[in-house]
């Protein structure tokens, strides 16, 4: 049982929040109406939210219990004539309440609101019912509950997958695979997750892992993992631990989660090529290595096929081949690669998503059973194209790459998390920083080149690479083994078996040494500036993504945001923020005034999609100002305010949706606009 409202951005009214703290106390009302979480039946009953809870013939119980009421006596069941118990501490408990909230709601408005809703029923049931009503009306209309509803609806939309450049490849049309056995390879954090999720979902388990104490020590950790949720309860588990590859021949999928290394990755996949069934799918855990060189260490029978080449020939081959059409969804049916990239995100039994990653080659059932197998496992999986770092963390890097350079100019660590923080996100990129370990992306710069473990590549500029401005202040922490929580000294100190984010006076020390060193004039950073920097060069790079069709749409990025960055749930992702509350037009300016402040800096160039439906939306804006119906994309009025085809176009409601990058998915776009974009 639960009032889930809250996670909608909206208020449970009809009297709950007056009547709820009537019946079972200021403290549990407050706990289940502003968290939105359920609460078991026993829980309820305990609670005085139930009457009784039968495990056994439930008609004749309920028939029983009927019959036992005593209808003389139900006046006095009427909650609203009842006061709230406790009412005397209500001041107390409603201060402790509203400090917590502050601190974990970070922005959100719903939580507080409930509990100005809950500390009305302290008034006379009429006048608190008037105060509910008040602020429901207040959190319905708000831009924050629209967020959380289209982030409610864009978790079901992903689901619905298709090839980004072909619709006819889709969720319906594809076939999975029957996934009953599973191979996890790699026994360390990211295997055990991976294992705990697949065994909870009820999957045959192969784990493999090369070092028999890593191995030993693996298995501990999920039994004491299934133990904990099943109430220390032994769990019999269908769990098969090896130190032999040759035990994953007859599993169908075998997900590889060894540590973050190409070469090392490369040679596994060749290693699982040869003693897998050829019809095996092969997955890679990869946070953002290349799935087609991956691929391509093995020896399928299906390798090299080349999609593009195979599309632009079919045409010219015989009769045979022509029968097998030139569609893509045709050149995909041929093209049976069984290797896909499975992106979890740790720890990967707790969080929800799955970024799914197909290469040039992977098969539709191989992308079909990756899907489906998330949703076995209870993830939310959404399919993206194969990129340096795929789509979460080739945006989220520019956001770690303009903190840094705010840190040149002025601001300190705890200054830009602190900001970003404020925004919303549980951690700023520092703190995030030194929870993951700055030697994980320490030694990806190493591999693309654009650092050494000893400094700067040679003849290279300090605070130039590859053409783009550099900051190498992540690079000189490592080098002096910097990395983290778990070396207890990062962008932060931490005291021994604490977590806890301490400002570190030596890192203020070599930050300040840089700007002196590369002539930085300090100067004072503003908050808004801070949230501005960090986050529009990561939302203009979404667009770049939607551009090169390597995302189905907006809500397959702010899905990915929002399970797996810790983005602040009521503003709906990066996409919809940048649409909804920034507004296109406005992000647009403000890219181009800091691309004037940073022209070295590649990401403050505006995309062209972005600049598209930014003139897209102020055409809008100017047809509405004006009272014209209708104006196409090059500008010009049409009619009536029927568009071709009989679709209606613009009546000005919902503040320009139609035209907005939430119809990018051309749901909400009518199609004769979608064309007459195309041919402009």
């Amino acid at each position: 049982m639960g009032l889930p409202e809250v996670q909608l951005g909206i208020l449970p009214t009809c009297g709950v929040t007056q009547r709820l703290p009537r019946l079972v106390g200021l403290q549990t009302a407050v706990r289940m109406v502003t968290s939105g979480q359920t609460q078991s039946a026993q829980q309820a009953l305990t609670a005085g939210l139930l009457d009784k809870v039968v495990t056994d013939d439930l008609l004749k119980k309920a028939v029983g219990f009927a019959r036992s009421v005593d209808v003389r006596g139900l006046e006095a069941r009427r909650v609203s004539s009842w006061t709230v118990p406790g009412a005397d501490r209500a001041e107390d408990v409603l201060d402790a309440a509203r400090k917590t909230l502050v601190r974990r709601s970070r922005g959100a408005i719903a939580p507080l609101t409930a509990l100005q809703a809950i500390q009305a029923s302290l008034l006379p049931f009429e006048t608190g019912m008037k105060r509910e009503a008040e602020l429901g009306r207040y959190l319905w209309t708000s831009w924050q509950a629209a967020a959380l509803r289209y982030a409610f609806f864009a978790e079901r939309t992903v689901k619905r997958w298709h090839i980004p450049r072909n619709k006819n490849v889709n969720y319906r049309t594809a076939e999975p695979m029957d996934i009953k056995s599973v191979g996890v390879l790699g026994a360390g954090t990211m295997g055990v997750g991976i294992t705990i999720s697949l065994l909870q979902a009820g999957l045959k388990v192969v784990l493999t892992e090369v070092n028999k104490a890593q191995l030993d020590k693996a298995v501990s950790l999920i039994q004491r993992s299934l133990e904990g949720k099943s109430g220390g309860k032994p769990q019999p588990m269908q769990l098969r631990a090896t130190t032999d590859y040759s035990q994953l021949r007859e599993v169908d999928l075998v997900i590889e989660a060894v540590f973050e290394d190409l070469a090392l990755k490369k040679k596994v996949f060749q290693q699982l090529d040869a003693v897998t069934n050829p019809r095996t799918i092969l997955a890679t855990n990869t946070s953002g290595l290349d799935i087609d060189q991956i691929a391509a260490a093995t020896q399928r029978p299906d390798k090299g096929i080349d999609v593009r080449w195979q599309k632009e020939r079919s045409s010219d081959y015989t009769a045979g081949v022509r029968a097998l059409h030139t569609s893509l969804l045709s050149v995909y049916t041929v093209v049976k690669a069984p290797v896909i990239g499975t992106h979890f995100f740790s720890p990967a039994h707790v969080m929800r998503l799955l970024e799914n990653i197909y290469g040039r080659h992977t098969s539709v059932e191989t992308i079909a059973t990756a899907m489906q197998l998330g949703a076995t496992i209870g993830k939310v999986g959404v399919l993206v194209g194969n990129c340096p770092g795929f789509v979460g963390n080739r945006m989220k890097g520019l956001n770690f790459t303009e903190a840094m350079f705010l840190l040149e100019e002025g601001a300190e660590p705890q200054d830009v998390d602190k900001a970003l923080e404020e925004f919303g996100f549980a951690m700023g990129p520092f703190r995030v920083s030194d929870l993951a370990g700055g030697d994980v992306h320490w030694r990806r710069r190493i591999q693309a080149g654009l650092t050494t473990e000893h400094g700067p590549p040679p003849y290279t500029p300090v605070l130039y690479r590859q053409g783009n401005r550099y900051s190498p202040l992540a690079d000189m922490l490592c080098m002096q083994g910097r990395f983290g929580q778990k070396t207890g000294a990062g962008w932060y100190r931490y005291k021994s078996g604490s977590r806890t984010a301490l400002p570190d006076a030596e890192v203020h020390r070599l930050i300040h040494k840089h700007r002196q060193d590369h002539g930085f004039q300090r100067r004072n950073i503003s908050s808004q500036e801070i949230v501005e920097r960090c986050l529009f060069p990561l939302i203009n790079e979404g667009f770049r993504i939607l551009e090169e069709g390597l995302a189905t749409g907006p809500q397959d990025i702010d899905v990915i945001f929002l399970l797996g960055f810790g983005w602040p749930r009521h503003t709906g992702g990066p996409m919809y923020y940048a649409d909804k509350v920034v507004g296109l037009g406005n992000l647009l300016q403000s890219l181009e005034k800091y691309r004037a402040y940073h022209p070295r800096s590649a990401h403050w160039v505006p995309s062209s999609l972005l600049r598209k439906m930014a003139a897209q939306a102020l055409s809008r804006a100017y047809s509405e100002r004006n009272g014209i119906t209708n104006v196409a994309p090059g500008g010009h009025t049409e009619g009536t305010g029927r568009a071709q085809g009989g679709h209606r176009e613009g009546t000005g409601r919902a503040g320009g949706a139609r035209k907005s990058l939430v119809g990018f998915r051309f749901q909400t776009l009518g199609m004769p606009t979608v064309r007459r974009a195309i041919q402009r």
